[in-house]
């Protein structure tokens, strides 16, 4: 998977180019997205999937107007195949989410400077 980058773009194209706006979503966005990653592996550390299967859905909801298009189709994955209780690549497709959402955050952090 290709490293992931907020589309800002798209942030400020939904916003009519308010540059607050953006700025207070990328700050929202990774305050939430350290819980959530933490959360993840606190879930998934004690293999509680129905947690795990409502936190990647929390995160596919947040990353779907940053443009993170990647990180949006391994979410759906892991969701439905937790729902469908298809265990085989969760653990690592787990790894590739938390791996992603990290350089997102960073990518957020850095962006919120320059929005």
């Amino acid at each position: 998977m290709s490293t992931e980058v907020i589309d800002i773009e798209g942030l400020k194209r939904l916003s009519g180019n308010d540059h607050g706006f953006v700025a207070e979503i990328l700050k929202l966005y990774t305050e939430r997205t350290v819980k959530d990653i933490q959360e993840l592996e606190n879930a998934r550390s004690i293999q509680d999937w129905n947690g795990v299967r409502f936190i990647v859905h929390r995160m596919r909801s947040a990353a779907v107007p940053l443009g993170l298009k990647d990180l949006v189709v391994l979410l759906r994955k892991v969701e439905n195949q937790l729902r469908e209780d298809e265990m085989e690549e969760v653990d690592t497709r787990l790894n590739e989410i938390s791996r992603i959402a990290r350089s997102a955050l960073e990518d957020a952090r850095t962006k919120m400077a320059t929005a």
